[in-house]
């Protein structure tokens, strides 16, 4: 039971670093201390530990030789070279299976959709990233193939981490709200070779 306590700690700690990273309070490259973290969190050293070292393995934080740990930085090669392309094969693979979607699926897009435009109003770009990437999760999701879910698991929070620095720039929300609507039209069409070629065309302008 302990240990099941312990490992639950480790998760929520981790949680609140990760949503304090992806809503700017911490900025990449910014050094994060033990000592800092504790007091601020309220917890003890073993389970942060713990939390860093799992945070670490997603690619949100970063441990030097000397035991420094910063948040992380994307480069431009690293989206443009590795992220955008793993993003396409997986979401695009994904889109394969298109034609045994049903209308509850659709209508769940729609319905990030018409948050994603709630979100733009109020031009909370936090929420809108989270939303960004529940529509494309859930191209993941349908696709109901464990080996996928498994590959987008692996770039999920680099990719999330990417969106939240490009919110520091003004991105136009109900412009990248429509995009978002126009690409759910393209899927109910159930075209899959169209439905790809937008999707593709999509993730780049994005980025």
């Amino acid at each position: 039971m302990d240990h099941l306590k312990k490992s639950s700690l480790k998760h929520q700690i981790a949680e609140e670093i990760r949503r304090s990273i992806f809503k700017g309070q911490l900025s990449p490259g910014e050094k994060v201390t033990e000592t800092k973290l504790s007091d601020s969190l309220g917890v003890s050293r073993g389970p942060l530990r713990e939390a860093i070292q799992l945070l670490v393995m997603e690619g949100l934080l970063i441990s030097t030789a000397y035991k420094e740990t910063k948040v992380s930085n994307i480069t431009t090669e690293e989206v443009t070279e590795l992220l955008v392309p793993m993003r396409i094969n997986i979401e695009t693979f994904a889109l394969k299976t298109l034609p045994i979607w049903n209308e509850q699926t659709f209508e769940n897009l729609e319905e990030i959709v018409e948050q994603m435009r709630r979100a733009s109003v109020f031009n909370d770009h936090p929420l809108f990233s989270d939303l960004d990437m529940q529509f494309h999760e859930l191209i993941i999701l349908s696709s109901d193939m464990s080996n996928v879910s498994n590959l987008w698991d692996a770039i999920f929070n680099r990719i999330r981490l990417l969106f939240t620095y490009q919110n520091e720039s003004s991105l136009d929300l109900k412009k990248y709200t429509e995009a978002h609507s126009d690409l759910l039209d393209t899927f109910k069409t159930r075209d899959v070779d169209y439905a790809i070629e937008r999707l593709r065309d999509h993730i780049i302008l994005s980025h």
